[in-house]
């Protein structure tokens, strides 16, 4: 357990919030020396700033900050790859604790990420440093922002896989799919003119508060979720300035097999804007869709196995409401998650130090019969 609780605590301390990516190239180099310890061979990988360019959501707040992916394997042909992510979504405010200092009470450990993942990443570890099967293991940037390292690492270096194992919250059940994600951003227009003059210009703050009351009114869709103003971008940022544009961000869930989603969008704003006379532009800066493993699989069905066989619990088969990566391995892999988490982007985040250590037995468990039936 000491072990656990030291790495993990090293891991909480790389403040590596997304936005922008701070601390991503020094947690690259620890989880580097941490794997060659174990005798992987590790390649660090830099994403080329082109690429985040065109694909980061919050470009361009990545300048300046590397994005470097860990492959680490111990042998030339891995008939199963770990996939995790060691970005994590700002600490927000609430926390009793400091974020980024982990916190132990009793068997729970509090900090950002331990949870969602950082905590699947030791469970990776310690799975990766008792088993002698060859297994590849990839810790990447930007899940938290549309799956930007895990797209690179399939799309560009073209890593491929048999079976994928992903390490998000959801002990002690099976992710076997997950939703996916459009997001974007809604920006309005109005006229700019001193403050002390506002009945001269049109504030497009106002506007933006208009036009997404009209389209929270107008969205009926009850399958999933459409969340508005997770972040704003004020054209003036000074009172003295009554605002010509403001722009607040859209990101809505979507089903594995929905059809015509941004089309649906347009439609909705479109028909707010015109509803409340404001004019606006809409960028689309991602679309991830969901997709899922079917539950007969045998990636699956030998998961089930190992669960009970390691902590006698039948584990639900769920398609996740949260996007995760799974979706990038998906066309040419059975794609399953279990980690050892249950909670995700809340404050005083938490993770069972225990369950770290059972969700390495069951990986354990999963590469040996894999291995013994494949």
């Amino acid at each position: 357990m000491e072990n656990v609780i030291k790495i993990l605590s090293e891991l909480v301390s790389f403040e590596t919030y997304n936005p922008p990516g701070k601390d991503y190239d020094k947690i690259a180099y620890y989880l580097r020396d941490l794997f060659e310890s174990i005798g992987f061979s590790v390649e660090l990988i830099e994403i080329p700033e082109e690429y985040l360019d065109r694909n980061y959501i919050y470009s361009p707040r990545h300048k300046g900050n590397k994005r470097v992916i860990v492959l680490a394997k111990n042998n030339e042909e891995p008939l199963i790859h770990f996939n995790a992510h060691y970005d994590v979504v700002p600490a927000g405010n609430g926390w009793l604790t400091d974020p980024y200092k982990l916190k132990l009470v009793s068997d729970k450990a509090y900090g950002r990420g331990v949870s969602d993942m950082k905590g699947g990443i030791v469970s990776m570890y310690l799975a990766s440093s008792e088993t002698k099967r060859p297994v590849e293991i990839s810790l990447v940037p930007d899940e938290e922002s549309g799956g930007i390292g895990t797209k690179y690492l399939t799309e560009v270096r073209k890593i491929r896989a048999k079976y994928v194992i992903m390490g998000e919250p959801s002990f002690p059940n099976i992710y076997i799919g997950h939703l996916g994600i459009i997001r974007g951003v809604i920006r309005v227009i109005g006229k700019q003119v001193h403050a002390s003059k506002a009945k001269e210009g049109e504030n497009a703050f106002i506007n933006a508060a208009k036009l997404a009351l009209e389209i929270q009114k107008i969205y009926n869709v009850k399958e999933v979720s459409l969340n508005l103003g997770g972040y704003t971008i004020n054209s003036s940022d000074n009172d003295g300035v009554v605002p010509g544009e403001f722009a607040f961000s859209f990101y809505r869930s979507t089903l594995p097999d929905e059809k015509n989603v941004e089309d649906e969008i347009r439609s909705i704003v479109s028909k707010a804007a015109n509803n409340v006379n404001v004019k606006y532009e809409m960028e689309v800066k991602s679309y991830v869709p969901g997709s899922f493993t079917p539950k007969d699989s045998k990636l699956v069905k030998v998961a089930e196995e190992c669960i009970y066989r390691v902590i006698n619990v039948l584990p639900e088969k769920i398609i996740a409401q949260i996007r995760y990566d799974g979706v990038f391995f998906r066309p040419f892999a059975e794609v399953i998650n279990i980690g050892p988490g249950d909670n995700a982007h809340i404050p005083n985040e938490s993770v069972s130090v225990s369950n770290i250590v059972k969700t390495s037995r069951i990986y354990g468990c999963i590469i040996s019969t894999l291995f013994l039936r494949d």
